[in-house]
């Protein structure tokens, strides 16, 4: 993203909590790096496997990175990818969430 330059705004996810369960990641973490690269390519393929698979990358990486804190980090907004993810795996997600990331898109996020 060289020359580009971001700012993002009025964050309405800073009350919006969720619990992390380290067994169920650490279990499909493990079912997923245990595939062959073939079977992991033909995840990636299907919609609701890519949607489970960012998901639990970008809910690790915010965990990681911000342990504790809220939905925001300084890498970027690993918050607003993880529902991104949501809508991607189920389209409830998608009504529930595009108020926000619509608000996002339209006024908050603004490209200098």
């Amino acid at each position: 993203m060289s020359g580009m330059n971001y700012e993002i705004q009025n964050r309405k996810l800073q009350s919006y909590k969720h619990t992390f369960d380290y067994n169920f990641c650490k279990r499909k973490y493990n079912e997923y790096a245990r595939m062959t690269l073939e079977e992991f390519k033909a995840c990636l393929k299907d919609s609701k496997k890519i949607g489970e698979i960012g998901h639990l990358c970008s809910f690790i990486l915010w965990i990681k990175n911000k342990e504790k804190y809220e939905y925001r980090d300084s890498l970027g907004d690993y918050g607003l990818i993880h529902l991104l993810f949501h809508c991607l795996e189920n389209n409830h997600h998608a009504d529930i969430h595009a108020e926000y990331i619509h608000e996002l898109f339209k006024e908050d996020i603004k490209l200098v």
